[in-house]
């Protein structure tokens, strides 16, 4: 059942890959576009809430951790670039894959509760986990990353609202420092993993 509804998101993920590169999708903000652009942002601690309790940055000390912003519900570049990230994860070594983690911190918690978190991020990867908090935390810890965050009443849309929000992968390296370089969402796995490879710690041949 879980090898069914894994490969069913690969499937949702690359048809909306497809839609997205021929459409505008909503909640991608209108900026100019620079390949894995630099950006000049604090980052730094926080605390969300989880499926399994409270988690801090600081409790990830020593794994690379890679943040994305985004909400259960939204239609394609959340679930694309969340299937990404499992594919580059499932390719990791099983020692590599320890020193890693990936939040899916969610913009809508008035919806996604952590019960449907925990069930959206099990659709794609074990070190994939949900976390969010009250919207005015939310929105802080956003801000101090360089992620927007608007959202606008819809009413004829399916949810009623639409949240428009920064597309990109974020990383914090193994010391918890938010590295300048994003990872757009156009990347593909490979760019993604060389990109990590670099930050991950490795023990000298002997």
């Amino acid at each position: 059942m879980c090898l069914r509804k894994w490969i069913f998101s690969l499937v949702v993920a690359i048809t909306a890959c497809f839609f997205v590169a021929i459409s505008n999708a909503h909640e991608a903000p209108k900026t100019e576009e620079t390949p894995w652009q630099e950006q000049n942002f604090p980052g730094g601690d926080f605390t969300l809430q989880s499926p399994d309790g409270q988690l801090s940055l600081q409790d990830l000390h020593g794994k690379v951790v890679l943040l994305f912003f985004g909400f259960t519900s939204c239609p394609d570049i959340c679930p694309m670039a969340l299937a990404v990230i499992a594919r580059m994860f499932s390719n990791m070594s099983p020692e590599d894959l320890k020193k890693t983690r990936a939040l899916f911190v969610s913009l809508d918690p008035g919806k996604d509760t952590l019960d449907i978190l925990k069930q959206y991020t099990g659709y794609f990867h074990p070190n994939i986990v949900g976390v969010t908090d009250h919207l005015e935390n939310v929105i802080k810890i956003s801000e101090r990353y360089g992620v927007r965050y608007q959202r606008e009443d819809m009413p004829d849309s399916r949810l009623g609202y639409v949240i428009y929000h920064t597309p990109d992968v974020l990383v914090v390296d193994t010391w918890g420092r938010l590295q300048q370089k994003r990872i757009p969402p156009n990347a593909t796995v490979e760019e993604m993993a060389a990109y990590i490879k670099e930050l991950l710690p490795h023990q000298e041949s002997q």
